[in-house]
């Protein structure tokens, strides 16, 4: 199975959970002690199967009877093909179904990349030759169907406490959607949605006009988000894999999208969350009630309570997408590079000017587009891609074009079911890691930057050489993104200045030792390396970035860290949503076992 470049996105192997006793509860701070310290002398170590502290029967059956009995004892999914648990029926529908998205969506042990399903090398795969074990698979799993559900399992969690984690597809890159020895709430089947035609945010002032809006519960995806709004002739921004889900980690993040560069990214079109934060309590918040939690949840990230409602403002459909896919090849590396060169000169004015966006594959020796641009002629985007195609041929024979497609359709919508045959490609169940970089607008503007910008970009494919790999470009920055909502969000300001963003995967089989996992792990870091110090200053989006990123405060939040860090300890001031590399985790050790020494 070979994975598109789209779905090498992040990931990262959990450091293993060091069994330590629970710590004592510190005493009360004197008046002069700062909030925040006081704050992290509360963190304990998260309570172990193994210890005293672990929940009795009685304490899980009144759980499981308090969620109206959808607490579920959670197993790997390949737990039936291994000898020792081996059951040939359910084997068989586990090696059928293995690859897909849109099964292992539907499995509460099962995660889109599985090397998030192991710990420290340790889990159970379908094709590993080791031992199966439960890994980084949670114990225990809540499949949410009421906010009750969500108030129950999080007061239950803070309790015992326990280490929480939440799930709607599994479709996250860091890992951030499960835990060693972890209670998961899984929101997957919370799936309402509602187009609005005139919403007022809860608490807004009388005679406060209406937006035309999507209501999504938490577990709602933008395949099914995609068909609601195209019926009402309204577009939103969102994501373009069908199993993500619209409501969690995706806009909580930042959320880039074909339409960004039109209308922002999705935290610029929030109305409203309904979030459970850590004591157990439903807040909404908008513009006009807890403002600074609707600002962290507007870009900072998972881990400051569960979304069980989003709001998102809708905009009236294009006419017509114009929907363009162009693949050109060479063996020549000097000419492919010319040819990558020219693009990268082009992307300004493409997006900017003239209102494209779209997904750019490049390899060692080809580059493939698939571009969207609303509303404009057939001939106006024949003429606007042209000259790209004329001076690629124009270099020689050597250049082959192997695709110069232009087609119109009616909505995203129908892009979206024809480049997305969700139940017909194995789009899922490999284990990858990503690096990334936000490139900004300024590398764009001579071709000296440009031209740095190719060769650094293919350092990083040879650093790959033996793995066939590619790079995204992703032009979904510019324009509106980068007039957006930059003080109403805690996006990362990266975003705001950037022209593309660039991703790059790597993978390994099942059976691969984790030494070489680690080592694998270790030269993506070092490649994406390569873009940190070609752009200092800016940084990437969270969503899908190297799993080990250095300075992730830097990188994934920018100057707005500290107020996120801040607003953390306010929401969350134990700990109970703990996530890697989100805010507040470098109060935590590696795995998020136990509090750091200071």
């Amino acid at each position: 199975m070979r994975l598109s470049p789209s779905s090498l996105l992040p990931l990262t192997v959990w450091l293993s959970v060091a069994l330590l006793a629970v710590a004592p509860a510190s005493a009360a701070a004197p008046d002069d002690t700062d909030p925040l310290e006081h704050s992290r002398t509360r963190l304990q170590c998260k309570c172990q199967p193994t210890q005293p502290c672990w929940p009795s029967d009685s304490a899980w059956s009144a759980l499981k009877e308090a969620v109206g009995g959808r607490l579920i004892a959670t197993k790997p999914v390949a737990y039936v093909c291994h000898p020792e648990h081996y059951d040939k029926a359910k084997c068989d529908v586990v090696k059928k179904d293995y690859y897909y998205g849109v099964w292992r969506q539907n499995q509460p042990g099962a995660l889109q990349m599985t090397n998030w399903e192991t710990h420290r090398g340790e889990g159970c795969l379908l094709n590993q030759t080791t031992a199966c074990l439960q890994g980084a698979v949670p114990l225990y799993t809540v499949n949410v169907s009421t906010v009750a559900d969500v108030q129950a399992s999080v007061r239950f969690a803070a309790k015992h406490n326990l280490r929480l984690s939440i799930k709607n597809t599994g479709h996250d890159y860091l890992g951030r959607s499960t835990a060693p020895a972890s209670l998961s709430l899984w929101t997957y089947f919370k799936k309402k949605i509602q187009v609005v035609d005139s919403f007022v945010p809860d608490g807004a002032l009388k005679g406060t006009e209406g937006t035309n809006a999507i209501v999504f519960e938490a577990g709602a995806q933008w395949i099914d988000a995609y068909k609601e709004v195209a019926k009402h002739n309204r577009i939103v921004v969102g994501g373009m894999a069908a199993t993500v889900g619209t409501s969690g980690g995706y806009c909580l993040s930042g959320g880039h999208s074909p339409f960004s560069p039109r209308h922002g990214l999705c935290v610029d079109n929030v109305l409203q969350y309904k979030v459970v934060t850590a004591d157990g309590e439903l807040r909404v918040a908008n513009a006009y009630q807890h403002q600074d939690l609707f600002w962290a949840l507007r870009g900072g990230g998972p881990g400051f309570g569960v979304v069980v409602e989003a709001v998102y403002r809708t905009h009236v459909a294009p006419k017509h997408l114009n929907f363009a896919v162009v693949v050109i090849a060479s063996n020549i590396t000097a000419q492919m590079d010319k040819v990558v060169q020219d693009y990268y000169s082009r992307v300004p004015k493409w997006v900017k000017d003239e209102g494209w966006s779209g997904y750019v594959n490049i390899a060692a020796n080809y580059i493939g587009a698939m571009l969207f641009l609303p509303d404009a002629s057939l001939d106006t985007a024949r003429a606007s891609l042209q000259p790209f195609v004329d001076h690629a041929r124009s270099l020689g024979s050597d250049i082959e074009i192997l695709n110069n497609t232009i087609i119109q359709v009616p909505s995203l919508y129908e892009i979206f079911k024809a480049s997305t045959p969700v139940t017909s490609v194995q789009d899922s169940g490999a284990n990858v890691v990503l690096g990334s970089r936000l490139i900004p607008r300024t590398m764009f503007k001579t071709p000296e930057g440009t031209k740095k910008l190719t060769l650094t970009m293919r350092k990083v494919l040879e650093d790959f050489q033996d793995n066939d790999k590619n790079y995204l470009v992703l032009m979904v920055a510019d324009g509106q993104v980068a007039k957006g909502n930059a003080r109403e969000t805690s996006v990362v300001p990266a975003w705001r200045d950037a022209q593309v963003f660039i991703n790059f995967g790597a993978g390994w089989p099942d059976d691969t030792p984790y030494a070489q996992q680690v080592a694998l792990q270790r030269k993506v870091t070092k490649a994406t390396d390569r873009l940190r110090q070609m752009t200092p200053g800016s940084g990437t989006y969270q969503n899908e970035a190297d799993p080990d990123e250095p300075n992730f405060q830097q990188s994934f939040f920018g100057a707005n860290y500290p107020r996120l860090y801040k607003l953390k300890h306010k929401y969350d001031p134990h700990g109970l949503f703990i996530c890697r590399r989100c805010v507040g985790s470098d109060d935590w050790n590696t795995d998020g076992s136990c509090p750091r020494r200071r």
